[in-house]
């Protein structure tokens, strides 16, 4: 009596797990059938997106000391970035505001500067992790050869670890930096799109400078989960970045050239 009992619960309880997991796979699927949808509705370029990209770059560098001698190493670049709409123009709860849309992002960036071998192998990396904040307007045009123009400001916050390597010694400091700019995505088509962007990097500690670059990046979305996207950034330069008895290094210039590869993701 007690096994058949045992049995009929068992039974029950299989049914009961059964047609929950039924219900729970069709709200799953009804919920990413909206979020498709959503997905759909928004508009093309960059901006707007959940995406996880990887960028590396090659950095030419023109370096000056207080002496006159020049250096011109090869450095690198390169930035993980996780990016999500905040609120995106035109979707769901906000159908009337399609002029306006925010992402936020969070980023590991890490630079090094190659070595300048006339200065005992004097090099530079640092590494910064930090989130950033990007409020855009979106002015659909209705034009084949520009669909939509999307002007942006960001602000962004993180901290940084900085060392400068020679032969003889290696030093290391860490502090608060932070940073903001501003540009423009032009939406050329729905796959690609050309986004020129000014950048201003700043910190709070005493004796590192800062500095600000200007690039531009063309995106092309070949898929709407998959982006390949070319970039090239110029350093202004910035003066008195090392110090070492009598002699001062200057960075005159620099240019960096890369790829990106980004991953998009419904949202």
């Amino acid at each position: 009596m007690l096994y058949i009992l045992g049995t009929k619960i068992n039974f029950i309880l299989n049914m009961n797990i059964k047609q929950f997991s039924i219900i729970a796979v069709s709200v799953l699927l009804a919920g990413s059938s909206a979020f498709a949808w959503s997905k759909k509705m928004e508009n093309t370029g960059n901006l707007g997106r959940t995406y996880i990209a990887i960028k590396g770059g090659v950095e030419m560098q023109r370096y000056k000391t207080n002496s006159g001698a020049k250096y011109s190493p090869t450095g690198a670049a390169t930035e993980a970035v996780i990016n999500a709409p905040i609120f995106k123009p035109g979707i769901n709860a906000f159908r009337d505001i399609d002029w306006l849309g925010v992402d936020g992002s969070v980023f590991f960036d890490y630079n090094y500067s190659g070595k300048l071998s006339g200065l005992g192998n004097l090099s530079f990396n640092d590494y910064t992790v930090g989130a950033q904040i990007t409020p855009y307007l979106n002015f659909v045009t209705g034009w084949s050869f520009l669909k939509a123009v999307k002007p942006f400001a960001y602000g962004r916050a993180g901290y940084t670890w900085y060392n400068v390597n020679t032969d003889s010694a290696t030093t290391n400091d860490n502090y608060f930096s932070y940073g903001f700019g501003g540009g423009v995505e032009l939406v050329l088509l729905d796959q690609l799109s050309l986004t020129p962007a000014w950048k201003w990097f700043g910190n709070a500690k005493d004796g590192i400078p800062c500095y600000n670059t200007a690039g531009v990046e063309l995106a092309y979305w070949f898929t709407e989960q998959f982006c390949v996207s070319l970039f090239w950034d110029h350093n202004f330069g910035t003066r008195n970045i090392y110090a070492s008895g009598a002699t001062s290094l200057e960075l005159q210039h620099s240019d960096t050239f890369g790829a990106m590869f980004k991953i998009g993701f419904p949202r």
